[in-house]
């Protein structure tokens, strides 16, 4: 898959340059618009004359909304040039996706923001569009059963709003900024830095799981793998790709590989108090600003391993600033400390002053100018978080991530440098028209130990000594001049050239500005840039999301190295089936023994041998019923017992990229629920049957995949007197009987099976657990209605005649019931074949019966299987259902009629017959007498598509017969043959005729044919093969090209021979991108994702 990938971006060059960008159409802002549950705002006000919403919903002049002029109006007074020609506003995930789909689509220069707070000027784009998250603004608080607490925000959540919500309705947090302006969207992908950095972390520390929208539109949602059943109830099957988004977003996000909608955050407790306060100094000449400095070098002196636990909850800002209370510049450190006592005020005040007075040891040769400590209770310690006064950033900065305390502290002349820098500034206020400040923002402590070797997050600054920041602030904000205070003397580009090039040439990504210039500037770890372009590479291959300073696709040469892959395909170890085995309910069966004896799940346990599973070995499982697929051995056979283990195995799985199956009967003739060289999921263990009576005294069955018919007949008749549409053949599992239509005996009457599921219990390809049911029947099952959308019941839909591993494994279904009959007719008729002639007439009458589209009821209730066989013989085989079922005697009456028509036609000689009436509960007995074994004929079918192609088809007519009767007639040594047709129509048909409840694309089909070769003797399985592919080419071939979905056989080869009904197809493929985004289900002949487009 990775290689794949590779050589698509390769050959298409897309690491290459992006090609120049399309000026922005208002037509198609317009025609975006409509489909939004948000907005777009335009810069001009003609807009979207002609489009179904009011002008004044998409344009300019829109009072008491989100106006074009407000909403492009820049945070950040240095962006005031850059402004867009459009803004979207989202409102939800659907809206990103449809707006990443249109920059995609009309490539246009693109930004995503949410608070707009980049000093770069990164969240918005002159003559482009900006996607704005600032109206997604919901707070969640999620209180776990082990008494954790997780708090979702949106993306567009300022921290402002942040803290005024916890504030108010918890008592947790988790580690922020302090800036009230900024959006949660940048803060957190970015890492989070802030006042609790070098207690607790990074904010992006305490990120367990993000929903995101990908470059492609699809909505993903990734969480830590130690969180995600505590947050969700289940474990998603999302694979080593999956955890790499999550690391990637987890600091470097800024829209580099997908947007994020929504975090989810662990918390810790909010403490009761604080400890604030700040201690200024005078500046009196050059030397002072030097000691001022060297104080805080003395104090951050020990690597982040060696800091006590008081020293890490201490945090000091040294600053330079104008002193707000009177003339002139002061030298401050601001003190923040966390204090670990914090019930009380003076409990916290305390602890934290022999760790200040430690601090202040240090600050010597400086003048006191005012000052001190005092502890505040935390709820109050922010007033400007909670009504912010300002509304726009006049300041002009430049910062730099300090690599290490040598550079700013042991580096000979650099101390000097920047005190003559500050000192000169100072001594020229205010001729240059500004003023300045400059502070240092130290990390260590949790902010390096957490995550040193960036396993869990990409914040590749994180082991920096911390960030250095200078900022000239205009004097009258009505006369501020940017390029002044950027490029002219004392200016930031000053500073730059001067003070900051010699600490090094890194920015932290949240603290970037306009003199970064390249990526490698701010992903300073090089393994960690590495790592970020194959995460690149993987999730926007095409660039959508291409900025400036955003990660870069990798060039050929980069990936043509295969030791920097993402994922390496790796073959399961037998201890990684072993741990995978002790984390089911069931087991992992292998064809070796003794695979688990050092491994923590007793010796043998998911072995061959495993008395836990009855007994089950890998020889029984691995291939149960048919001899034609005796040949594809899967590497281990995963018994499943749960809908957790489910989730888990296709975690395994699709975290090492290997091949696999599902099956829950092992009954497909194209064998396509086993392989070679792969893993089989099995749900043959899941076998539970339930009933359920509703208030209105209706019964529903839920019955489990690996119910095989034979058990599901003799559970009913224990205990129930109603039964659902279903097939004959005993050893045929429900899991892919019922999801592929389950044709059977009743379905002329009745429909098919498929027709009566009310409702399905599924894992989807994220491995999320679902309950959906119909709409008409939920009540009645659950008692209540729940909130559910049209998009369930687009799942139950596909579910319900395409199941088979397309959208998701359904663990249990819901079965509405009918009455059984006391009495029901059965038997058969034998005849004697003497001529082709014989065989016509024979085929002629099953034609002539099944030839009217409005059947009377009564012949609804008869289905006939006409068998040609080896023996001259020609066989029908009755089943009828009679409406007068109380007797033996009216039930037999009933069918004679309806019988007798159709034998007039028949010319063969009758040999035998037996047709009776039976109770009930005998009719089955062959089936529960099944004492099982292997199926070993070999077959070939098709589908009939239209009575026309089997019965006025002379062509077709007179071949069937010749060759019938010549194999009759040359009857090959150690085979025997069987022909035969099951008639569909009636309510099979009539049922659903528009597809509206169901996607069983073969209901409009007259029924299918198939011809099998059974042995006999001695004879290979190529031998029995070739004869059938010889009928297959002569004579089935002249039926149709199609096949019914659970009639797969070897000759089946392309999805369109089962999935023939393009609007049919369509609706599935949609819904595939739905529920299966990144294709987890993607077997031989199954639905496949759509193309995307616009």
């Amino acid at each position: 898959m990775w290689s794949r990938l590779v050589a698509v971006v390769a050959v298409l060059g897309l690491q290459a340059e992006a090609a120049a960008k399309n000026p922005v159409s208002n037509a198609g802002m317009c025609k975006l618009a409509k489909t939004l549950d948000g907005k777009v705002l335009l810069a001009t006000a003609t807009c979207c004359v002609g489009y179904a919403r009011p002008m004044n919903y998409l344009c300019p002049a829109n009072t008491g909304d989100e106006t074009y002029a407000k909403t492009t109006k820049q945070y950040l007074m240095d962006c005031d040039g850059e402004i867009p020609d459009g803004v979207i506003i989202a409102k939800g995930p659907g809206d990103v996706s449809k707006a990443l789909a249109y920059a995609k689509a009309a490539n246009v220069a693109f930004r995503v923001k949410s608070g707009g707070h980049s000093q770069a000027c990164l969240s918005t784009v002159k003559d482009g569009v900006v996607l704005s998250l600032e109206s997604m603004k919901k707070v969640e608080y999620i209180n776990h059963d082990d008494g954790s607490v997780f708090v979702t925000i949106e993306a567009g959540v300022t921290l402002t709003e942040l803290r005024a919500d916890y504030t108010a309705n918890s008592d947790v947090y988790f580690p922020h900024g302090l800036d009230p302006w900024i959006g949660a969207g940048g803060h957190f992908t970015g890492g989070g830095v802030g006042h609790l950095v070098r207690k607790f972390g990074f904010g992006t520390d305490f990120v367990v799981g993000m929903d995101v929208v990908l470059p492609s539109g699809e909505f993903v949602q990734v969480f830590e793998p130690e969180y995600e059943e505590r947050l969700t109830g289940r474990l998603s099957v999302y694979n080593e790709r999956d955890r790499q988004l999550l690391w990637g977003l987890k600091g470097s996000g800024h829209a580099n590989f997908g947007v994020v909608t929504k975090f989810w955050m662990r918390t810790i407790p909010r403490p009761a108090y604080v400890v604030l306060g700040k201690y200024s100094y005078n500046i009196a000449d050059k030397t002072s600003v030097e000691e001022y400095w060297n104080s805080m070098c003395g104090y951050y002196s020990k690597a982040p391993e060696d800091e006590t636990a008081g020293e890490r909850n201490l945090l000091v800002w040294p600053m330079v600033s104008n002193n707000r209370e009177g003339p002139g510049f002061l030298m401050r450190f601001i003190i923040y400390y966390i204090p670990d006592n914090n019930s009380t005020a003076q409990g916290a005040l305390n602890e934290a002053t022999p760790v200040v007075n430690a601090f202040l040891t240090h600050v010597k040769g400086l003048t006191y100018h005012s000052g001190g400590i005092e502890a505040v209770a935390e709820s109050g310690q922010f007033p400007n978080l909670v009504d912010p006064s300002a509304s726009r950033y006049a300041p002009t900065c430049v910062s730099r991530i300090v690599p290490s305390r040598e550079d700013v502290c042991n580096r000979d002349g650099w101390i000097g440098k920047f005190a003559d820098f500050i000192y000169d500034e100072i001594t020229a206020f205010p001729s240059r028209g500004t003023t300045l400040f400059t502070y240092f923002d130290k990390w260590g402590g949790a902010a390096s130990l957490n995550d040193a070797d960036f396993e869990r997050t990409s914040v590749s600054t994180r082991n920096a000594y911390g960030t250095i920041q200078f900022c000239r602030i205009p004097l009258n904000v009505a006369t501020r001049d940017t390029n002044a205070m950027i490029n002219g003397e004392g200016g930031t580009k000053d500073f730059n050239d001067s003070v900051l090039a010699d600490v090094g040439n890194g920015w932290y990504l949240n603290f970037l500005d306009t003199l970064a210039t390249e990526p490698e500037q701010i992903y300073t770890e090089p393994a960690v840039y590495q790592r970020l372009q194959k995460v690149k590479n993987v999730y926007d291959p095409t660039n959508v999301l291409d900025r400036p300073l955003g990660v870069p696709l990798p060039g050929s040469e980069f990936l043509a190295d295969s030791t920097l892959a993402l994922v390496g395909a790796s073959a399961p170890t037998v201890t990684d089936y072993c741990a995978l085995s002790g984390a089911l309910e069931g087991a992992v069966l292998m064809p070796a023994m003794g695979c688990c004896g050092t491994s923590a799940v007793p010796p043998g346990f998911p072995c061959a041998a495993d008395p836990a599973n009855g007994n089950l070995s890998y020889a029984e499982s691995h291939n149960r019923v048919l001899v034609d697929c005796d040949d594809l051995k899967p590497n281990a056979v995963i018994i499943a017992r749960s809908a957790l283990d489910v989730t888990k195995s296709l975690k395994f799985i699709k975290e090492r990229d290997i091949d696999y199956r599902i099956r829950s009967g092992a009954h497909s003739q194209s064998c396509a629920s086993t392989c070679s060289n792969c893993v089989v999921i099995s749900l043959e263990k899941m076998k539970g049957i339930d009933y359920v009576t509703s208030d209105t005294g209706a019964t529903f069955m839920g019955v489990e995949p690996g119910v095989v018919l034979k058990e599901l007949i003799a559970d009913y008749q224990d205990h129930s007197d109603v039964y659902f549409p279903h097939g004959l053949d005993a050893p045929v599992g429900l899991g892919g009987h019922l999801g592929g239509g389950a044709v059977g005996y009743l379905t002329r009457k009745f429909g098919f099976g498929a027709d009566f599921i009310v409702g399905v219990e599924l894992v989807l390809g994220n491995g999320k657990f679902v309950q959906v049911y119909d709409q008409d029947y939920e009540e009645q099952l659950l008692g209540y209605r729940r909130a559910h959308n049209d998009e369930d019941q687009d799942l139950l839909w596909a579910v319900k005649g395409n199941a088979h591993a397309n959208v998701g494994v359904v663990t249990r279904y819901w079965m509405r019931t009918i009455p059984r009959p006391s009495y029901m007719v059965k038997g058969f008729y034998l005849f004697g074949a003497q001529s082709a002639a014989h065989l016509q007439s024979f085929w002629g009458s099953v034609c002539k019966f099944y030839s009217v589209d409005d059947e009377s009821p009564k012949a609804k209730n008869l289905i006939m299987w006409p068998f040609v066989r080896s023996g001259n013989q020609l066989m029908l085989q009755v089943y009828y259902l009679p409406d007068r079922n109380d007797t033996a005697s009216g039930a037999l009456a009933e069918a004679a009629e309806v019988l007798n028509e159709f034998l007039v036609g028949v010319t063969a000689p009758l040999i035998t017959q037996s047709i009776q009436a039976v109770p009930d509960k005998m009719q089955f007995d062959n089936i529960l007498n099944d004492q099982g074994g292997r199926t070993t004929y070999s077959c070939t079918s098709r589908l009939v598509r239209k009575r026309e192609d089997v019965c006025n088809n002379w062509a077709f007519l007179d071949s069937f017969a010749d060759r019938m009767w010549y194999e009759m007639e040359n009857p090959v040594e150690d085979q025997t043959f069987f022909a035969y047709f099951d008639p569909w129509g009636g309510a099979a048909t009539t049922n659903d005729p528009d597809f509206v409840k169901s996607s069983f694309m073969g209901r409009h089909a007259w029924g299918t044919f198939q011809y099998c070769r059974t042995p006999v003797g001695d004879v290979t399985r190529e031998t029995l093969w070739a004869t059938v592919d010889k009928f297959d080419s002569l004579i089935a071939s002249q039926i149709s090209d199609s096949w019914y979905v659970n009639f797969q056989d070897r000759t089946t080869t392309n999805r369109s021979q089962v999935l023939f009904v393009p609007e049919v197809n369509e609706r599935l493929q949609t819904i595939k991108a739905k529920y299966d985004a990144t294709g987890v289900f993607s077997s031989p002949l199954t639905v496949t994702l759509p193309e995307r487009g616009w």
